[in-house]
Protein backbone atom coordinates (compact mmCIF):
# COMPACT_ATOMS: atom_id res chain seq x y z
CA UNK A 1 0.00 0.00 0.00
CA UNK A 2 1.29 3.44 -0.94
CA UNK A 3 1.79 5.95 1.82
CA UNK A 4 -0.92 8.12 0.27
CA UNK A 5 -3.38 5.19 0.56
CA UNK A 6 -2.83 4.72 4.29
CA UNK A 7 -5.56 6.04 6.65
CA UNK A 8 -4.81 9.53 7.94
CA UNK A 9 -3.76 9.74 11.58
CA UNK A 10 -6.26 11.64 13.74
CA UNK A 11 -5.09 15.04 14.93
CA UNK A 12 -5.95 17.36 17.81
CA UNK A 13 -7.95 19.42 15.33
CA UNK A 14 -10.08 16.35 14.55
CA UNK A 15 -10.69 15.78 18.26
CA UNK A 16 -11.57 19.44 18.82
CA UNK A 17 -14.07 19.35 15.96
CA UNK A 18 -15.65 16.11 17.21
CA UNK A 19 -15.94 17.43 20.78
CA UNK A 20 -17.04 20.93 19.78
CA UNK A 21 -14.15 22.73 21.48
CA UNK A 22 -11.06 24.69 20.49
CA UNK A 23 -7.83 22.92 19.56
CA UNK A 24 -6.03 24.47 22.52
CA UNK A 25 -8.71 23.21 24.94
CA UNK A 26 -8.50 19.74 23.39
CA UNK A 27 -4.73 19.79 23.85
CA UNK A 28 -5.03 20.80 27.52
CA UNK A 29 -7.59 18.07 28.22
CA UNK A 30 -5.57 15.33 26.50
CA UNK A 31 -2.46 16.36 28.46
CA UNK A 32 -4.42 16.51 31.72
CA UNK A 33 -3.49 20.16 32.20
CA UNK A 34 -5.38 23.39 32.78
CA UNK A 35 -8.74 24.18 34.36
CA UNK A 36 -10.88 22.08 32.01
CA UNK A 37 -14.34 21.28 33.32
CA UNK A 38 -14.72 17.55 34.13
CA UNK A 39 -17.65 17.05 31.75
CA UNK A 40 -15.74 18.82 28.94
CA UNK A 41 -12.59 16.79 29.58
CA UNK A 42 -14.66 13.60 29.53
CA UNK A 43 -16.20 14.59 26.17
CA UNK A 44 -12.77 15.37 24.70
CA UNK A 45 -11.22 12.11 25.95
CA UNK A 46 -14.19 10.18 24.53
CA UNK A 47 -13.70 11.89 21.15
CA UNK A 48 -10.01 10.95 21.21
CA UNK A 49 -10.89 7.32 21.90
CA UNK A 50 -13.50 7.26 19.12
CA UNK A 51 -10.94 8.59 16.64
CA UNK A 52 -8.19 6.24 17.90
CA UNK A 53 -6.01 9.27 18.54
CA UNK A 54 -2.42 8.17 19.10
CA UNK A 55 -0.13 10.99 20.26
CA UNK A 56 3.47 10.35 19.26
CA UNK A 57 4.83 10.71 22.78
CA UNK A 58 8.25 9.30 21.86
CA UNK A 59 8.78 12.01 19.23
CA UNK A 60 7.44 14.62 21.65
CA UNK A 61 9.81 13.66 24.42
CA UNK A 62 12.79 13.59 22.07
CA UNK A 63 11.96 17.12 21.02
CA UNK A 64 11.68 18.43 24.56
CA UNK A 65 14.34 19.54 26.98
CA UNK A 66 13.38 16.92 29.55
CA UNK A 67 13.71 14.25 26.90
CA UNK A 68 13.79 10.69 28.19
CA UNK A 69 11.04 9.59 30.55
CA UNK A 70 9.37 6.22 31.00
CA UNK A 71 6.21 5.63 33.01
CA UNK A 72 5.58 2.66 35.31
CA UNK A 73 2.08 1.72 36.50
CA UNK A 74 1.82 -0.82 39.35
CA UNK A 75 -1.47 -2.65 39.92
CA UNK A 76 -0.86 -3.78 43.52
CA UNK A 77 2.03 -2.06 45.26
CA UNK A 78 1.40 -4.28 48.31
CA UNK A 79 2.25 -7.27 46.09
CA UNK A 80 5.93 -7.86 46.86
CA UNK A 81 6.78 -9.15 43.39
CA UNK A 82 5.15 -6.23 41.56
CA UNK A 83 6.89 -3.76 43.86
CA UNK A 84 10.25 -5.44 43.26
CA UNK A 85 9.73 -5.45 39.48
CA UNK A 86 8.91 -1.73 39.57
CA UNK A 87 11.97 -0.93 41.67
CA UNK A 88 14.31 -2.97 39.47
CA UNK A 89 12.80 -1.62 36.25
CA UNK A 90 13.36 1.93 37.50
CA UNK A 91 17.04 1.22 38.16
CA UNK A 92 17.50 -0.48 34.78
CA UNK A 93 15.74 2.33 32.93
CA UNK A 94 18.06 4.90 34.54
CA UNK A 95 21.05 2.89 33.35
CA UNK A 96 19.64 3.30 29.83
CA UNK A 97 19.34 7.07 30.22
CA UNK A 98 15.66 7.26 31.15
CA UNK A 99 14.09 8.86 34.19
CA UNK A 100 11.05 7.04 35.60
CA UNK A 101 7.67 8.36 36.70
CA UNK A 102 5.86 5.84 38.92
CA UNK A 103 2.13 5.50 39.56
CA UNK A 104 0.74 3.10 42.17
CA UNK A 105 -2.88 4.27 41.88
CA UNK A 106 -4.19 1.44 39.68
CA UNK A 107 -6.45 -0.70 41.86
CA UNK A 108 -9.19 -0.69 39.20
CA UNK A 109 -9.14 -0.36 35.42
CA UNK A 110 -10.59 3.15 35.71
CA UNK A 111 -7.80 4.09 38.11
CA UNK A 112 -5.23 2.56 35.77
CA UNK A 113 -6.57 4.55 32.80
CA UNK A 114 -6.42 7.77 34.81
CA UNK A 115 -2.86 6.98 35.90
CA UNK A 116 -1.84 6.37 32.29
CA UNK A 117 -3.42 9.65 31.15
CA UNK A 118 -1.52 11.47 33.90
CA UNK A 119 1.77 9.90 32.82
CA UNK A 120 1.05 10.84 29.18
CA UNK A 121 0.43 14.40 30.34
CA UNK A 122 3.93 14.34 31.82
CA UNK A 123 5.30 13.38 28.39
CA UNK A 124 6.64 9.91 29.04
CA UNK A 125 7.81 8.04 25.94
CA UNK A 126 6.25 4.73 26.93
CA UNK A 127 4.75 2.92 29.91
CA UNK A 128 5.47 -0.38 31.66
CA UNK A 129 2.19 -1.82 32.92
CA UNK A 130 2.90 -4.10 35.89
CA UNK A 131 -0.21 -6.14 36.60
CA UNK A 132 -2.71 -3.44 35.53
CA UNK A 133 -5.09 -2.78 33.88
CA UNK A 134 -6.88 -6.15 34.18
CA UNK A 135 -9.39 -6.28 31.32
CA UNK A 136 -7.94 -7.10 27.92
CA UNK A 137 -10.15 -4.53 26.19
CA UNK A 138 -8.78 -1.85 28.54
CA UNK A 139 -5.20 -2.89 27.84
CA UNK A 140 -5.84 -2.76 24.09
CA UNK A 141 -7.41 0.70 24.41
CA UNK A 142 -4.58 2.31 26.38
CA UNK A 143 -2.07 0.75 23.98
CA UNK A 144 -3.62 2.93 21.27
CA UNK A 145 -2.59 6.05 23.22
CA UNK A 146 1.09 5.32 23.83
CA UNK A 147 3.64 2.46 23.52
CA UNK A 148 3.17 0.02 26.41
CA UNK A 149 4.73 -3.24 27.59
CA UNK A 150 2.65 -5.40 29.94
CA UNK A 151 4.61 -7.22 32.63
CA UNK A 152 2.79 -10.10 34.34
CA UNK A 153 0.51 -11.61 31.68
CA UNK A 154 1.06 -13.36 28.36
CA UNK A 155 -1.80 -11.52 26.54
CA UNK A 156 -1.86 -13.88 23.57
CA UNK A 157 -4.93 -12.25 21.98
CA UNK A 158 -3.96 -8.61 22.60
CA UNK A 159 -1.58 -6.92 20.16
CA UNK A 160 0.70 -5.62 22.91
CA UNK A 161 4.26 -6.54 23.93
CA UNK A 162 4.15 -8.66 27.08
CA UNK A 163 6.59 -10.23 29.52
CA UNK A 164 5.63 -12.86 32.07
CA UNK A 165 6.82 -15.92 33.90
CA UNK A 166 5.91 -19.20 32.20
CA UNK A 167 3.00 -19.74 34.59
CA UNK A 168 1.79 -22.98 33.03
CA UNK A 169 5.19 -24.50 33.73
CA UNK A 170 5.15 -22.94 37.21
CA UNK A 171 1.76 -24.45 38.06
CA UNK A 172 2.94 -27.81 36.76
CA UNK A 173 6.10 -27.60 38.88
CA UNK A 174 4.05 -26.97 42.03
CA UNK A 175 1.90 -30.07 41.49
CA UNK A 176 4.87 -32.21 40.45
CA UNK A 177 6.60 -31.29 43.72
CA UNK A 178 3.58 -32.27 45.80
CA UNK A 179 3.02 -35.51 43.86
CA UNK A 180 6.69 -36.42 44.36
CA UNK A 181 6.03 -36.20 48.11
CA UNK A 182 3.16 -38.70 47.82
CA UNK A 183 0.22 -36.29 47.82
CA UNK A 184 -2.90 -37.06 45.78
CA UNK A 185 -5.61 -34.88 47.32
CA UNK A 186 -4.14 -31.62 46.05
CA UNK A 187 -6.37 -28.54 45.96
CA UNK A 188 -5.67 -25.25 44.22
CA UNK A 189 -6.59 -21.78 45.53
CA UNK A 190 -7.28 -19.85 42.35
CA UNK A 191 -6.25 -16.27 41.62
CA UNK A 192 -9.39 -15.31 39.71
CA UNK A 193 -8.74 -12.69 37.04
CA UNK A 194 -5.37 -11.67 38.48
CA UNK A 195 -2.34 -11.62 36.14
CA UNK A 196 -1.02 -15.15 35.51
CA UNK A 197 -3.78 -16.87 37.49
CA UNK A 198 -5.43 -18.54 34.52
CA UNK A 199 -2.19 -20.09 33.31
CA UNK A 200 -1.22 -21.28 36.82
CA UNK A 201 -4.63 -22.94 36.99
CA UNK A 202 -4.02 -24.55 33.58
CA UNK A 203 -0.68 -25.90 34.83
CA UNK A 204 -2.39 -27.35 37.91
CA UNK A 205 -5.07 -29.09 35.83
CA UNK A 206 -2.57 -30.45 33.32
CA UNK A 207 -0.27 -31.89 35.98
CA UNK A 208 -3.13 -33.46 37.96
CA UNK A 209 -4.45 -35.05 34.76
CA UNK A 210 -0.99 -36.29 33.79
CA UNK A 211 -0.75 -38.18 37.09
CA UNK A 212 -4.24 -39.68 36.80
CA UNK A 213 -5.66 -37.40 39.49
CA UNK A 214 -8.54 -35.89 37.48
CA UNK A 215 -11.04 -36.92 40.16
CA UNK A 216 -8.97 -35.12 42.81
CA UNK A 217 -8.97 -31.77 41.02
CA UNK A 218 -10.43 -29.17 43.36
CA UNK A 219 -10.24 -25.45 42.60
CA UNK A 220 -11.41 -22.87 45.13
CA UNK A 221 -12.09 -19.25 44.19
CA UNK A 222 -9.51 -16.83 45.49
CA UNK A 223 -7.35 -13.80 44.74
CA UNK A 224 -3.80 -12.60 45.30
CA UNK A 225 -4.46 -11.46 48.87
CA UNK A 226 -4.02 -12.67 52.45
CA UNK A 227 -7.77 -12.30 53.05
CA UNK A 228 -8.57 -14.55 50.06
CA UNK A 229 -6.28 -17.24 51.47
CA UNK A 230 -7.93 -17.03 54.88
CA UNK A 231 -11.40 -17.27 53.32
CA UNK A 232 -10.37 -20.34 51.28
CA UNK A 233 -9.07 -22.01 54.43
CA UNK A 234 -12.37 -21.37 56.22
CA UNK A 235 -14.29 -22.94 53.33
CA UNK A 236 -12.10 -26.04 53.44
CA UNK A 237 -12.42 -26.31 57.21
CA UNK A 238 -16.20 -26.05 56.98
CA UNK A 239 -16.55 -28.52 54.11
CA UNK A 240 -17.71 -32.10 54.70
CA UNK A 241 -15.52 -33.39 51.84
CA UNK A 242 -12.20 -35.08 52.74
CA UNK A 243 -9.62 -32.42 53.49
CA UNK A 244 -6.76 -32.06 50.98
CA UNK A 245 -3.36 -33.23 52.14
CA UNK A 246 -1.71 -30.47 50.09
CA UNK A 247 -2.64 -27.10 48.60
CA UNK A 248 -1.12 -25.19 45.71
CA UNK A 249 -1.82 -21.52 46.40
CA UNK A 250 -2.03 -19.02 43.53
CA UNK A 251 0.56 -16.78 45.18
CA UNK A 252 2.55 -16.37 48.38
CA UNK A 253 0.27 -13.72 49.95
CA UNK A 254 -2.69 -16.04 49.55
CA UNK A 255 -0.64 -18.90 51.01
CA UNK A 256 0.18 -16.78 54.07
CA UNK A 257 -3.51 -16.10 54.73
CA UNK A 258 -4.28 -19.78 54.21
CA UNK A 259 -1.55 -21.00 56.59
CA UNK A 260 -2.48 -18.47 59.27
CA UNK A 261 -6.14 -19.53 59.25
CA UNK A 262 -5.31 -23.24 59.34
CA UNK A 263 -2.87 -22.78 62.21
CA UNK A 264 -5.53 -20.88 64.19
CA UNK A 265 -7.76 -23.94 63.71
CA UNK A 266 -5.05 -26.28 65.02
CA UNK A 267 -4.01 -27.69 61.63
CA UNK A 268 -0.24 -28.22 61.59
CA UNK A 269 1.76 -27.02 58.57
CA UNK A 270 3.26 -29.20 57.15
CA UNK A 271 2.36 -31.99 59.60
CA UNK A 272 -1.33 -32.13 58.64
CA UNK A 273 -1.22 -30.12 55.44
CA UNK A 274 1.49 -29.17 52.93
CA UNK A 275 1.27 -25.74 51.27
CA UNK A 276 3.16 -24.36 48.29
CA UNK A 277 2.88 -20.78 47.07
CA UNK A 278 3.94 -18.82 44.00
CA UNK A 279 6.24 -15.76 43.56
CA UNK A 280 8.94 -16.32 46.22
CA UNK A 281 8.50 -12.97 47.94
CA UNK A 282 11.08 -12.07 50.58
CA UNK A 283 8.82 -13.18 53.44
CA UNK A 284 8.55 -16.69 51.95
CA UNK A 285 12.21 -17.35 52.67
CA UNK A 286 12.14 -16.29 56.31
CA UNK A 287 12.90 -18.84 59.01
CA UNK A 288 9.44 -18.32 60.53
CA UNK A 289 7.43 -19.02 57.37
CA UNK A 290 9.81 -21.16 55.26
CA UNK A 291 7.27 -21.39 52.45
CA UNK A 292 7.84 -23.73 49.51
CA UNK A 293 7.06 -21.74 46.39
CA UNK A 294 7.59 -21.19 42.68
CA UNK A 295 10.22 -18.51 42.20
CA UNK A 296 9.60 -15.68 39.77
CA UNK A 297 12.66 -13.56 39.03
CA UNK A 298 11.77 -9.89 39.47
CA UNK A 299 15.11 -8.94 37.93
CA UNK A 300 14.57 -11.10 34.84
CA UNK A 301 11.01 -9.82 34.39
CA UNK A 302 12.10 -6.18 34.84
CA UNK A 303 15.07 -6.60 32.49
CA UNK A 304 12.92 -8.18 29.78
CA UNK A 305 10.25 -5.50 30.25
CA UNK A 306 12.63 -2.53 29.99
CA UNK A 307 14.41 -4.12 27.02
CA UNK A 308 11.10 -4.70 25.23
CA UNK A 309 10.05 -1.11 25.95
CA UNK A 310 13.24 0.39 24.49
CA UNK A 311 13.04 -1.96 21.50
CA UNK A 312 9.47 -0.81 20.87
CA UNK A 313 10.43 2.87 21.04
CA UNK A 314 13.31 2.29 18.64
CA UNK A 315 11.20 0.22 16.22
CA UNK A 316 7.51 1.22 16.58
CA UNK A 317 6.38 -1.03 13.71
CA UNK A 318 8.27 -4.18 14.74
CA UNK A 319 6.28 -7.39 15.40
CA UNK A 320 4.81 -7.71 18.89
CA UNK A 321 6.90 -9.81 21.29
CA UNK A 322 5.55 -12.29 23.88
CA UNK A 323 8.37 -13.16 26.30
CA UNK A 324 8.21 -16.07 28.77
CA UNK A 325 10.65 -16.10 31.69
CA UNK A 326 11.31 -19.57 33.19
CA UNK A 327 10.31 -20.16 36.85
CA UNK A 328 11.99 -22.51 39.32
CA UNK A 329 10.90 -24.54 42.32
CA UNK A 330 12.10 -23.52 45.79
CA UNK A 331 11.33 -26.30 48.29
CA UNK A 332 11.21 -25.26 51.96
CA UNK A 333 9.63 -26.56 55.16
CA UNK A 334 5.95 -25.90 54.36
CA UNK A 335 5.80 -29.08 52.26
CA UNK A 336 6.71 -32.60 53.28
CA UNK A 337 5.95 -36.25 52.55
CA UNK A 338 2.25 -37.09 52.74
CA UNK A 339 1.07 -38.83 55.90
CA UNK A 340 -0.19 -42.40 55.55
CA UNK A 341 -3.42 -41.35 57.30
CA UNK A 342 -4.09 -37.70 56.28
CA UNK A 343 -6.28 -35.54 58.46
CA UNK A 344 -10.00 -35.75 57.64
Amino acid sequence: MKKSDQPRRATLADIAERAGVSRSLASLAIRGEGAVRPETRERIVAAAAELNYQPNMHARSLASADAAYLGVVVGQIENGLQAEIAKTASLLAREQGYSVLLSIDADTDADAENAIRTLIAHRVSGILLIGAPYEKKTIARVAEWIPVVYVGRLLKVVNVDSVTTDDVTGGTMAVEHLVSLGHRRIAHIDGGASPGAERRRDGYRAAMTKHGLEDEIRILDGAYTIDAGAEAARRILGDSAPRPTAIFSCNDMTAIGLINEFMKAGVAIPGDLSVIGYDDITLAGTETLSLSTIHQSARDLATAGVTAMIDRLNAPDAPVSKILVPPRLVARRSTRTASVEPAA
